[in-house]
């Protein structure tokens, strides 16, 4: 089984904010979609990017960001699902050998990532990150060098939280790893050295502490204890959710390790990012938002997007502008103001709407003059 079982079908560039030797390129491919299902696969696709769009802080950085599609059929549709993790023992033949029950974990979806990379190395090399979605809605996900997730109820948010391992490093920061109720051994207390990971640290200390910058001086550190190390934490959050503490129970462990918020999407799904991994994120694709940036987007009807255009210092003079490349088609858009932030960059926020019953294909252009 694997790349014998379809093909390589082509590259679809989805989302367009110019050259992409000057953009953050995310790659996206499919695994277990026949070529039956190749639509369906770019109605999945389509899904994910539009909650990406929707979620901080990519809204923000959306100008720096590019998406290609790799269309590659399976013989099959699905993943291999073993009995061993209680699964149902479907094996089906997929280009990319997507299994769940990896480590013994069945929600630890994987795939060949030699494969993977062999395909996008061809198709698309200037990627900065490659995620596959795999054509099953049980539920499961993993992050390594390639980012994989299923289309369970709400797959977006698995992918979303699997795109924070891969392409920004972090950490999980539950306090589990097979589960809080698996009965599970060796997840009592974090006893290693300081975690290379941006989100989670050993250290609760105030004076040394790694995101020390975002406490607020009234915060306790450590801002929760948990009080029983042979179980996770049942306490919930003291504090307002937007405040940055360390919050022990993290990093697979029940105690010893520490995240910085209570709650944050690489610990629960449907959460926010946490301030320390926007951070992250942000510094990481800020150096591809360019002074001037132009692309092409797609509304779709009755929809209103809105925009942010970053500069790294006060521009001074702003130009912007959008126009339909649908024949006939018209849109209104409006810019809504700008912000200047203390660190000295600039958003210039534009809102788009489409008050028509079909998809608007535009470009837009933006500058500091």
């Amino acid at each position: 089984m694997g790349a014998g079982d379809g093909a390589v079908i082509g590259t679809t560039q989805i989302v367009d904010h110019g050259p992409a030797s000057k953009k953050w390129n995310l790659v996206i491919l499919g695994d277990g979609y026949k070529a039956s299902e190749i639509t369906k696969f770019h109605t999945d696709c389509a899904g994910f990017v539009n909650t990406m769009f929707a979620t901080q802080p990519y809204d923000e950085l959306w100008c720096g960001i590019n998406v290609y599609r790799i269309d590659v059929s399976s013989t099959d549709s699905g993943a291999k699902d073993p009995t061993a993790c209680g699964g149902s023992g479907a094996n089906p033949k997929t280009y990319f050998d997507a299994s769940f029950c990896n480590g013994g974990i069945q929600r630890l979806l994987e795939v060949n990532t030699s494969t993977v990379h062999t395909v996008v190395n061809a198709q698309m090399p200037q990627a900065h990150m490659i995620m596959v979605m795999v054509n099953t809605t049980e539920y499961g996900g993993s992050g390594g060098d390639v980012a994989t997730f299923s289309l369970a109820p709400g797959a977006s948010e698995i992918g979303l939280h699997e795109m924070g391992h891969t392409a920004f490093g972090f950490a999980d920061e539950y306090e589990y790893y097979a589960g809080c109720g698996s009965g599970e051994t060796g997840h009592d207390k974090y006893t290693g050295s300081e975690p290379s990971q941006p989100n989670v640290t050993a250290n609760a200390n105030r004076a040394t502490n790694k995101w020390r910058d975002l406490v607020a001086g009234a915060t306790p550190m450590p801002t929760t204890k948990n009080k029983d190390c042979s179980k996770c934490d049942p306490q919930g959050n003291p504090l307002p959710a937007s405040t940055v503490g360390a919050y022990e129970g993290a990093f697979y462990n029940h105690c010893g390790a520490y995240r910085p918020q209570f709650n944050c999407r690489m610990r629960a799904l449907n959460n926010p990012y946490c301030a320390v991994c926007q951070r992250v994120i942000r510094q990481t694709i800020a150096p591809y938002m360019a002074s001037w940036t132009w692309g092409t987007s797609t509304i779709g009807p009755g929809q209103t997007q809105r925009w942010w255009l970053s500069w790294g210092a006060y521009p001074g003079l702003e130009w912007v502008g959008v126009q339909p490349a649908t024949a006939g088609a018209e849109l209104d858009w409006d810019t809504q103001g700008i912000q200047q932030n203390a660190d000295g960059s600039t958003l210039y926020w534009i809102s788009v709407r489409n008050k028509s019953t079909v998809p608007i294909t535009f470009h837009f252009r933006g500058s500091a003059l």
